[in-house]
């Protein structure tokens, strides 16, 4: 069997999906995966074969260190804006994808609904697709993304876009209108990457979704191996270790990651700072207790850390949970917001807001998480709930089941 991915190009989206394509891989199926030149040796390394398309998907407008605004996310986003910029992705990778399958078709295609053209190419050659969800999935069972208060279903820019959509679909062969691209997607099989006890309705879907939990590289309790690895930045001394991630599309913001260490100045608490691709002299000189890295593996990291800063981003908060750590929460955007509500109900750690996310509350809000016996009977109960989920096999085994 061949299968194509089609999967956002950003590091929570790609990671979760790469130990599936290995699974697949492993069972003698072979395996292509669209995605932009940054991603291509990942997927790689997992055993597919890269086909490599250009997008303008998550790049700044110009050189500036400001976050990166993945259309259909941002807090106060426009919608409309945010529909031209996925319409003009589409226009750019569907013709290099339609290229590099017109002799060599896939048997089923695994979509992201944050990337149309992986919807549109399995249309076009009539093949099964199977949705590949990192957001909760009652939240992304739209095409667009999450909806949110950018959203005016009586904005005049609407039609004319749903128009052009469709024409373009239309021109491309996919047999596919707007609305249906954009529509709920029924049946279809859909592989979410978080446990089904941290769905907020969890239980009321059917077995066409899959929870297989975060499928990470290796579990939490096997050897850390490699250059690089949280073994070889483990900081010095003995308090608490915070680890602080903004992940890698709305990390440039070098003033929250001070308030994260500053926060901690003086304290016996030990900070780790993973930048995610920003260069750590953005950051000035630290105090003592304080370290931040361009790039750290999270996984590995989390060996040793007692608490995480981060974004909600739903991988890395995945990732934190799987190792039993409270997480601080501090969303930049309305999906993270959605899963930092759904953290903190679970009480699996505390939720910081954007006008929160200071100095004081920070240092409050981690010495909380720490202490709390009630936050680490949950976090118990979730770990257990993670090793239950079927993981990457189950994956694997939903797509063969879509032929």
């Amino acid at each position: 069997m061949h299968v194509v991915f089609c999967i956002a190009p950003f590091s929570g989206h790609v990671n979760p999906s790469l130990a599936v394509v290995s699974e697949l891989t492993r069972r003698g199926h072979r395996v292509s995966y669209a995605t932009t030149a940054e991603f291509s040796q990942p997927a790689r390394e997992a055993g597919g074969y890269a086909v490599v398309y250009d997008t303008m998907m998550g790049t700044p407008q110009d050189g500036r260190a400001v976050p990166r605004n993945p259309p259909g996310g941002a807090v106060g986003h426009d919608f409309a804006n945010g529909h031209r910029a996925q319409l003009r992705d589409l226009k750019a990778m569907l013709p290099p994808l339609i290229s590099a399958f017109a002799d060599d078709p896939p048997d089923a295609i695994v979509c992201d609904p944050m990337t149309w053209a992986g919807r549109a190419l399995a249309a076009r050659c009539r093949v099964p697709h199977i949705n590949s969800i990192t957001t909760m999935i009652a939240k992304a069972r739209w095409s667009l993304g999450p909806a949110n208060a950018g959203f005016d279903p009586a904005d005049p820019r609407l039609p004319q876009l749903f128009a052009a959509t469709s024409a373009v679909l239309v021109g491309y062969g996919t047999g596919l209108t707007a609305d249906q691209l954009f529509g709920t997607d029924g049946v279809v099989p859909t592989i979410v990457y978080h446990p089904r006890a941290f769905e907020a309705e969890g239980g009321e879907f059917g077995p066409d979704v899959h929870f297989v939990g975060p499928c990470l590289p290796s579990r939490p309790n096997g050897p850390c191996e490699g250059p690089g690895h949280g073994s070889d930045v483990r900081p010095p001394g003995d308090g608490p270790v915070v680890l602080v991630s903004l992940g890698t599309v709305f990390n440039r913001q070098p003033a929250l990651f001070r308030r994260c260490i500053d926060a901690f100045a003086g304290t016996r608490c030990r900070v780790v700072a993973a930048l995610g691709g920003m260069d750590a002299a953005a950051l000035g000189s630290l105090p003592g207790n304080a370290q931040a890295h361009s790039y750290l593996p999270l996984t590995q990291a989390m060996r040793y850390a007692d608490v995480f800063i981060g974004h909600a981003g739903m991988t890395s908060t995945m990732e934190a949970l799987s190792f039993g750590i409270p997480v601080v929460a501090m969303p930049q955007i309305l999906e993270q917001r959605v899963n930092a509500g759904r953290l903190a109900e679970l009480g699996l750690g505390l939720c910081l807001d954007p006008a929160q996310q200071t100095q004081e509350a920070i240092r409050r809000a981690v010495t909380t998480v720490l202490h709390d016996d009630g936050i680490r009977l949950r976090l118990d109960w979730m770990r257990a709930e993670i090793e239950r989920a079927p993981g990457a096999p189950a994956a694997a085994q939903a797509i063969e089941n879509t032929l």
